[in-house]
């Protein structure tokens, strides 16, 4: 199930990467026509996409390491939300202006990051 749920979110960022990016900006900031993104970012969210899809489904031992880089990265996310959320943001967005993030956003990392962290230890847990 875990696989279905991952791939409804990536497929359509990896066809749809400009889409998918807008679409999240305007979900998620409070200027978003204001924020000039970086030119690497709708070419990585497409990568990025494709490579978490082909390590869903090339293989059970690549749908394993998946779900523990979830894990790792949902420690990071769990521990440190709005540095993870600003960092991102400096990566992707020019200085000026900076992003404005809706006050929801560092909650609903937090818990994505809960997610995360617990699909990661649940596949430590199953793989010992």
């Amino acid at each position: 199930m875990l696989r279905s749920v991952f791939t409804a979110i990536l497929a359509p960022i990896a066809v749809a990467p400009d889409a998918s990016v807008a679409w999240g900006e305007r979900l998620a900031l409070d200027n978003p026509d204001e924020c000039e993104r970086r030119s690497w970012v709708v070419p990585g969210a497409r990568l990025e996409a494709v490579v978490f899809l082909a390590m869903l489904w090339r293989s059970d031992a690549s749908y394993s390491a998946f779900k523990r880089l979830l894990g790792i990265v949902g420690l990071l996310v769990f521990l440190a939300p709005r540095a993870y959320v600003d960092r991102g943001g400096g990566l992707a967005y020019a200085s000026e202006p900076t992003p404005q993030w809706k006050p929801w956003v560092y909650r609903a990392t937090r818990l994505i990051g809960v997610v995360y962290l617990l699909v990661g230890a649940n596949e430590l847990r199953r793989g010992e």
